[in-house]
This record gives structure tokens, sequence and C-alpha cells, in this order.
């Protein structure tokens, strides 16, 4: 596997628009991949996995790469199968992020990261397109199935032609995240408004990148650091233990842990479980916030039931405090104004992960 990883790497060097004609890959192929929506899908797409399908055929033309299994769900052999979370994990994944190909086209971890629905699929033995009613997800499933079967009827030289273009396809990607990000560094206009943006915008990353640039300002000693920004919100963070979505650090010892709730979510018992949890196993915590964007949902029954219970006298959840994005900001505005919060949270929206592309410009689009 070293020499097919040494030889993926040289592909993505050598691999530019002006030596690849695209015309040249198979026209099926090309339509649906043309039709996925590379970056759209947040942290859940699994765009690595069709990379690595494809990479497959190029180097292994008479195995089947819809056989993405090594075992089934009983743990017996899948014959002629072969595990594509493995490879890609130790294959794929380490050479497009070498290049810095991941953000925008795939996530770093693996294209099997929240893509459950994939993982049911197991039984079948084999992805194929008829499997009737399809879990709902966020991607196109259906689609998904289709491209790697396609890939799956392709040569070894029609195969590498769809993987060179893939690459093109990763590497666009990411000279349009390095030119939007350059433009999202220059200061908003004056009369840009941060929390009118964010009332209008469906994005919980963007969300996360407020709430940031508010305790950004709040806490701007070179003492403090804001953590969490960069982070996928993946099975693999929950298995790190992190504090929260975002936390606040005082000379390296994380002192506040943020968990951000966008418009659509609301506080409930379940939420505070973890949160003891979470404070428990950090001692140092002096605090666990909950930000909601929706300021209504920090009065809800629930959370005024909470407050009153005899759990919230005594620790560790009287170390849980509730307060709104609203409040936040107006509180925030103490320590920098209004433009200055617009300027922290741009910044911030270069360095999150998951943004979506449409949030990016539509903030150049209003903030200019």
């Amino acid at each position: 596997m070293s020499d097919i990883r040494q030889e993926l790497d040289l592909l993505v060097q050598q691999t530019t628009s002006d030596n690849f004609d695209k015309s040249s890959v198979p026209q099926d192929v090309l339509i649906n991949l043309n039709k996925w929506k590379w970056g759209s899908y947040g942290w859940v797409s699994p765009a690595s996995l069709i990379f690595t399908a494809t990479w497959r055929k190029y180097f292994f033309p008479s195995d089947d790469c819809c056989k993405i299994w090594a075992v089934d769900e009983n743990h017996d052999p899948i014959d002629g199968g072969y595990s594509i979370r493995t490879e890609d994990e130790q294959i794929t994944i380490p050479v497009l992020a070498k290049y810095d190909l991941c953000t925008g086209y795939c996530s770093p971890n693996s294209g099997m990261q929240g893509s459950r629905a994939i993982e049911k699929m197991r039984t079948l033995k084999r992805l194929n397109t008829n499997f009737g009613t399809a879990q709902r997800t966020v991607f196109d499933l259906r689609l998904f199935a289709e491209i790697l079967n396609q890939i799956n009827d392709l040569d070894s030289q029609q195969a590498l032609r769809v993987l060179k273009y893939q690459i093109l396809i990763a590497k666009a990607i990411r000279e349009k995240r390095i030119e939007t990000n350059s433009a999202l560094e220059e200061d908003p206009s004056d009369n840009f408004n941060l929390m009118d943006f964010l009332k209008n915008t469906a994005d919980p990353e963007l969300t996360k990148c407020v709430v940031a640039a508010c305790f950004d300002a709040l806490f701007s000693g070179d003492e403090f650091k804001i953590e969490g920004v960069e982070d996928f919100k993946t099975a693999a963070d929950a298995r790190a233990q992190k504090p929260g979505d975002l936390s606040v650090s005082k000379n390296g010892v994380t002192q506040i842990a943020i968990e951000v709730k966008d418009k659509s979510q609301t506080i409930d018992w379940n939420n505070i479980d973890r949160a003891k949890k979470i404070i428990n196993r950090n001692p140092e915590l002096t605090d666990f916030i909950f930000v909601l964007e929706k300021r209504e949902a920090t009065v809800t029954d629930i959370i005024q039931e909470m407050v009153v219970s005899p759990q919230f006298q005594s620790d560790p959840c009287n170390k849980i405090s509730f307060m709104s994005v609203h409040d936040l900001y107006l509180i925030s505005c103490v320590s920098s104004d209004p433009k200055g919060l617009a300027e922290r949270t741009s910044k911030y929206l270069t360095l999150a992960p998951a943004v979506k592309p449409e949030t990016k410009q539509s903030w150049l689009d209003q903030s200019k």
C-alpha cells in the first residue's frame, strides 16, 4: 500500500488543468460527478470514498470497488470485499491533506464519518443501486451509489482519468477557498449588521463563529485562548472528550466550556446529563455555558424547571448557565464595537472547516 500512496501523491502533484482534458472522462461518470455537491454536505459527506473507490479501480481493475466492506454484519468475510474506510483513512485522507485538499472537498477524517446510512447497508455485502427505501441523508445516497457503480464499470485507464478529474475538482475548491478566505480578511463595511446577518442565515457553523467572536472580545488578553472553532463536530471529536463546541482557556488551562445551539435547537435534560459528565471529567472548569441562538430558547418551561431543581443548587450543575447569542452579543459590545465583532467573526469564518460555501459568499456580498 505504500507504493499506492506514493503514486497517488505523485498524481496529485502532477495533475493540472493544463495537462488534463476533462473531455476524456467517460460522460456518464462525468455527468454524475458534476451533480455531486462537493463541499456542501458538511462533514457527513462521503466524498473521499468516491476518490478511494476510483483509485482502487485504477490499481485493481478486476476487483469490485462496490464491495466496500471486508466483513458482513456477522463479521464473516465478504468474498472480494475490502475495507474502504481503512483505505480511505490510511491512504486517501493523508495524501489529500498533504496538499490542503480536504477542506471544502471531504472530511479530514474519513468519508465514513457521519455516514451511518452507508454502514447500515453492510448487510447487502455490496453497494448496489437498487436498495429500496434508503435512510434519509444530507447527501444524495442514491447518487453516491450510482457513481460508485459507474466507476466499477471502468477499465484501469478510464478510472485514472476519473481520478485525475477528481483531483482537479479538489484543487479548484482549494483555490476558491483561498480566494474567498483572502476576501474575508478584509474588514466589513461600517453599516454591516452582524446580528441581522445571523438571523437571516441558517448555518450552525456561523453561529459558532459569532459566539467565538464574542468570547474573543470578552477574553482578549494574551493569557486567554478561544478553542474549538477549527474542529469538526464528529464522533471522533466526542471520543476525544473535548469539553464543548468551544472553550476558553487561561494560561493553557480550560476554564469555560461552551455548547452552542443554533436556531433549530433547544435544551433538555439529556444535554444537562452530558454537561455534568464533562464538568466531572474536567474539574478545572469554572463554568459550562449553553449559548442558544434563539433567544426564547433560554426561557422555556424546561429551563425554568432546571434552574429551580435541587440538582442546580449544588455541584456540578451549579456551574451550568444559559445565555442567548443576543445577550452575549450585547455584553461583548462593551469590550468591542459591533464592527470589531463582525471583523472577529469574519476571521473565524476563514478557520471553521464546515461553514457552508453559500454562507461565506453571502457574507462577502452583504458586508462590503
